[in-house]
């Protein structure tokens, strides 16, 4: 964790000092080296357990949950390399992610909660979709070997491993503050009625997701036709004006937001949408909400849209890992160890967060650009030389204590080299 630190990369030939050290942390990552017991998994539930610890006191936890893809577009033969999208949609290399983070709505720190990394090409992955095939003796290529990894019930996929993740974060935060009130943000990856349930019915606690604009609602139209959530009207309106709002990329001026819900069975759909100062319609569609949290007036909708928004909290979390630690930087073959790695960088990653004293990632990045030279500027390389800086720091002043040098001594000794202080 120490190279990771101060070196700011997940490339373990540049963090080791020596060809050896790297062969030695090579064989521990692999499971080479007999005396060591290190595994992804531990990593991520001490990460887990220390996090919940720092929740006790809260009353209220937002608890973010998000994918994040690791891309590895020049990669050939790292093991079970699977495949994900670039930023512009394409089909390209790599490893898939679930992270989740927590934040109380009265403060700025953002807990790092749990990190789990897997591959879609491994041999115990199975698509929902073919799930759905097999389900409706539908056939398709590869669908006997499909059917006994099926029946076997030895099979994982995205849907199977963010139903568990958000079982085991909501019962360890609950474990940890059972007083706690608790809602699991979603993005439109998590549109789907299980993981409603999930949160609502098994661990009793809320959720805010966003969901896609082709979700059907409960109404039909006059020939009995159903109709998408997002064309219905809503019985609730309300709206409010804004002088400046910074959004998804955008500066709107002088607009308004206006917010309807209504309640639908078991939950409630609130719908966002933002206008500029001549009356125009800022985005395409208007974003849609579900909560089963209870909305009584437009105040308590416009809080629904407010926490949704602070799902934002976990993009510059990913920022970081992968600007300031080089999280897609890993040049290792072995898939366990790339797991360690990436558990490792989200376990750094969080500590880097804690000592932030509830610093968002924003000031605490720009604090650590400046400690490493950056003067303004706010990039990777200045980030990771304020790091090595701290890092230095503290192993320095541990060294001086534990030797007993005096601050006359130490003054002496930057004097005579020229250093001055």
């Amino acid at each position: 964790m120490f190279k990771l630190l101060s070196r700011g990369t997940a490339k373990l030939y540049t963090a080791a000092d020596s060809k050896s050290e790297y062969k030695t942390m090579i064989r521990t990552l692999n499971g080479d080296n007999k005396t060591s017991t290190l595994e992804a998994q531990i990593v991520n539930d001490t990460l887990l357990q220390q996090a919940c610890k720092t929740l006790t006191h809260a009353k209220e936890i937002n608890v973010i949950h998000d994918p994040s893809d690791i891309r590895k577009p020049h990669s050939k033969k790292t093991e079970n390399l699977g495949k994900v999208r670039d930023l512009k949609g394409n089909i390209i290399n790599g490893y898939s992610t679930h992270n989740a983070v927590a934040i109380v709505p009265t403060e700025k720190a953002v807990h790092l909660l749990s990190h789990r990394a897997y591959s879609n090409k491994d041999a115990k992955f199975l698509k929902k979709e073919c799930i759905a095939k097999l389900e409706k003796n539908k056939a398709f290529d590869g669908d006997d070997e499909a059917k006994k990894l099926y029946e076997s019930g030895d099979y994982f996929n995205k849907k199977t491993i963010g139903l568990y993740e958000i079982k085991a974060i909501g019962k360890a935060v609950k474990d940890a503050n059972p007083d706690a009130l608790i809602t699991h943000v979603l993005d439109r990856e998590f549109d789907d009625t299980e993981y409603f349930e999930l949160i609502d019915e098994t661990l009793s606690q809320h959720y805010i997701a966003r969901v896609k604009k082709s979700r059907i609602s409960d109404v039909k139209d006059p020939q009995g036709k159903s109709i998408k959530l997002m064309d219905t009207k809503f019985d609730n309106y309300g709206e409010k004006k804004f002088q400046k709002l910074h959004l998804a990329g955008q500066c709107i001026q002088d607009g308004k937001i206006v917010i309807s819900w209504q309640q639908y069975s078991d939950y409630n759909a609130v719908k966002i949408k933002v206008y500029d100062r001549t009356g125009q319609s800022v985005f395409d569609d208007g974003m849609l909400l579900l909560t089963n949290k209870v909305i009584s007036c437009f105040e308590d909708a416009d809080q629904i849209y407010l926490t949704y928004l602070k799902r934002a909290k976990i993009e510059y979390v990913f920022k970081f890992l992968k600007e300031g630690l080089g999280w897609e930087d890993i040049q290792i073959q072995d898939f366990k160890a790339i797991q360690k790695v990436l558990s490792f960088c989200f376990y750094v990653a969080s500590y880097l967060y804690e000592i932030g004293e509830e610093k968002t990632y924003d000031d605490y990045a720009i604090l650590l650009a400046d400690m490493g030279g950056g003067k303004g500027k706010v990039t990777r390389h200045f980030i990771t030389q304020g790091i090595r800086d701290l890092l230095n720091h503290y192993r320095i002043g541990r060294f001086l204590k534990t030797k007993e040098v005096s601050q006359t001594q130490q003054d002496a000794m930057c004097n005579a080299f020229g250093g001055g202080l």
